[in-house]
């Protein structure tokens, strides 16, 4: 990277020190001018031979102005260079943070030491660091996690098709029925990354809408009925007439992860519980169902894209952990949180949107 030739704390002491020679080089044309005419004028009056006076005492003023010029510009230099520097010094960090951010080290941040416009900047840049920070690991983890959830699957049918070519295993029903299960599984896989990419996308183009929430909670909950049934799993709605302001088809997804998880963590014979709590202008809605529960040290990363509590289970049993993901992500977009709350025997996951203004 080229240095610049003059540095910016530099510039700024040269354009004071240059004010201030203005200010002397004025001063000096007014003396010569007006003062000077003055003092002739002075002498004339009271009939005094004014030559020899009149240049003493341009002399004598030109000296003083010099002395003043130098000691002026000595403080202005002085002052303006130490003022300069501390205003300055969050930027020359800016500077070489941000070099090391290109070399992918996310751990340093600017000290604040104004509570001026430099101050907000610096304020702002760190907040920039640590968002980026949480992106990079967010894009590592992601790499981490398909790596880790592809190898499995394909692991398995590149095992069992080299035993088929080297005829350790019989190419029969049952062999081609696993194979399509693996298969199976990259499908589920690369349909929920689809669909993460996809709210990703939409949630910058909301096509808000009035939406009732409890018609849209009966309309899913019918959809899965038959699931439900076969689980022997007893839901309980309380729900009531709310409406929002939202896009319909990012919030129908929203309830469908939220009941769907309810469906696979519910043990056969469970209960679940749909409410709603309205407090000031927000709706909670609230998903709760009987069960296990979650570890405590898992609770704070559900919502994370590819987290599963039980990193042994299979995506059969515990999906690819992008539902909870793209939940979290929809409902913040529309202005909302979500939140998880789990004891022995229950677990409640919640999240709020702003009610639709009357």
């Amino acid at each position: 990277m080229v240095q610049p030739k003059i540095g910016l704390i530099w510039k700024l002491v040269a354009l004071n020190l240059v004010s201030v020679g203005i200010v002397i080089l004025i001063t000096w044309q007014v003396v010569d001018r007006l003062a000077a005419d003055y003092f002739m004028g002075l002498m004339k009056q009271y009939k005094i031979d004014p030559q020899v006076l009149h240049t003493t005492f341009l002399h004598t003023t030109h000296k003083f102005l010099l002395l003043a010029l130098m000691a002026g510009l000595g403080l202005v230099a002085i002052f303006s260079f130490t003022v300069t520097r501390k205003m300055l010094r969050s930027l020359t960090q800016m500077i070489a943070i941000t070099r090391n951010l290109a070399l992918g080290d996310y751990t340093q941040q600017v000290k604040v030491v104004t509570h001026d416009e430099v101050g907000e900047l610096a304020h702002a840049f760190n907040r920039m660091v640590e968002s980026l920070e949480k992106i990079e690991k967010m894009r590592k983890d992601l790499v981490a996690n398909v790596a880790h959830e592809l190898r499995t699957p394909l692991n398995n049918i590149r095992g069992q098709l080299e035993a088929i070519q080297d005829r350790l295993m019989p190419p029969s029903i049952n062999t081609i029925n696993s194979l399509h299960e693996e298969v199976l599984r990259l499908v589920r896989l690369v349909e929920a990354l689809h669909r993460l990419s996809q709210i990703d996308a939409q949630t910058h183009f909301l096509r808000r809408e009035r939406v009732e929430i409890a018609d849209l909670i009966v309309r899913v909950i019918e959809k899965e009925q038959a699931a439900f049934d076969k689980k022997r799993i007893r839901i309980k709605m309380e729900i009531q007439p709310i409406s929002v302001l939202a896009d319909a088809d990012q919030i129908v997804q929203v309830v469908r992860n939220l009941i769907l998880n309810i469906r696979e963590y519910t043990p056969e014979g469970g209960n679940a519980t749909l409410g709603m709590i309205v407090s000031e202008n927000r709706v909670k809605v609230v998903f709760r169902n009987s069960g296990d529960g979650i570890a405590p040290e898992d609770l704070p990363h559900i919502f994370e894209r590819f987290y599963r509590c039980e990193k042994s289970r299979s995506q059969e049993t515990g999906g690819a952990g992008i539902g909870l993901a793209i939940v979290k992500q929809v409902v913040e977009t529309h202005g909302g949180q979500v939140g998880a709350e789990s004891r022995h025997g229950e677990t409640s996951i919640w999240f709020t949107l702003p009610l639709l203004s009357s």
